[in-house]
């Protein structure tokens, strides 16, 4: 795959607190990538260097193996806020407005209708006052304007905070649309993190402003039940169970974020390492990770998926294969809250 963006050494503060650090982050071309993590965790400050709105306070950032940004590289990187503002104007001004401001004016409602379809609006949709759309309906229309001038790069911030879930299938099935049609890289914060995961090819996870993991990352969803000492307990549907330490204050619809690093699993002999956090799962799959000295292992514990990185060494040692029964072991001291 080739590079699109490459960021080195990147500090960023806002009056002199620093709220991102990340020394080493490689963005591939023509990829869907997901970043999420709690409020405050420095998504937002990533999307405006990203899309070279600001400079970072220390670093670099290649684009396209070079750090001289001009006025066309900034017009091929085109961001959707959370709350897009649209014109008080037709849906018909509003998406071609972009185009308009370019000066390119050709086959307008081509292009226009192209858009609409796209989001899953037909042509007649463009005739609409922008006052008389439903949430969901501005939020496509909105993208739609974004489409329509076919960028490089797109970054969508919250794409579908409270659109219906009829939306949000539409708005995914325009990001996928836009990456197969127009080559576009796309970039997208979300915190229905179901949602990104079913979409993203690649997921970056920010934790206080640092990059907590980059590609193999693990979610844990709800629900949740609450033991008699007020921990948060997983249970799996085929009865295995999962205690979190120190979660009295944690809600039951919270969702932790395992770095698949903190994931250690064992094939036999295990009895040294069992607790009764152990799990038991089966290797669903195993294959070459973007570090070219680890493999990926892909496994399910009763129909929930993860995966952990191992050593070609430990493979071969503990002789791993798809559809082996294995233990595993979550360092539950590292995991993150979002």
């Amino acid at each position: 795959m080739s590079i699109l963006y490459e960021l080195k050494n990147i500090e960023h503060y806002y009056d002199g607190k620093k709220v991102l650090n990340i020394e080493n982050l490689i963005l591939h071309k023509n990829q869907i990538i997901g970043f999420f993590g709690p409020n405050g965790s420095g998504k937002s400050t990533l999307f405006s260097l990203l899309s070279f709105i600001c400079k970072p306070t220390k670093g670099e950032i290649l684009f396209d193996d070079s750090n001289k940004i001009d006025s066309e590289i900034k017009k091929s990187i085109v961001i959707l806020p959370q709350n897009p503002y649209l014109l008080k104007r037709s849906v018909f001004e509003n998406i071609a407005y972009g185009l308009k401001i370019r000066d390119e004016n050709e086959n307008l409602k081509e292009k226009v209708d192209e858009a609409l379809a796209l989001v899953g609006l037909d042509s007649d949709f463009s005739k609409r006052k922008w006052s008389q759309l439903s949430g969901g309906e501005a939020q496509r229309v909105a993208l739609a304007a974004r489409l329509i001038l076919r960028p490089k790069v797109l970054i969508l911030d919250e794409p579908t905070a409270g659109v219906d879930t009829n939306s949000a299938q539409l708005i995914k099935e325009a990001i996928l649309l836009a990456k197969q049609k127009y080559n576009t890289t796309i970039f997208i914060s979300s915190h229905d993190y179901n949602w990104l995961n079913h979409i993203s090819d690649k997921k970056i996870a920010l934790f206080q402003g640092n990059l907590v993991e980059n590609g193999n990352i693990n979610l844990l969803f709800s629900p949740w039940i609450k033991d008699e000492l007020g921990y948060l307990v997983k249970v799996f549907i085929d009865g295995q169970r999962l205690i979190i330490p120190n979660s009295q204050s944690k809600k039951r619809d919270s969702v932790i974020m395992i770095n698949s690093n903190d994931i250690k699993v064992c094939k036999e002999n295990c009895n040294e390492i069992k607790s009764e956090n152990t799990l038991l799962g089966v290797i669903t799959s195993i294959h070459q990770d973007d570090k070219e000295d680890n493999l990926q292992l892909d496994f399910s514990i009763a129909g929930v998926n993860f995966n952990t990185l191992v050593t070609k060494e430990e493979m071969q040692k503990e002789m791993l294969f798809p559809g082996d029964k294995i233990n595993i072991n979550i360092d539950l001291s590292k995991i993150c809250w979002i």
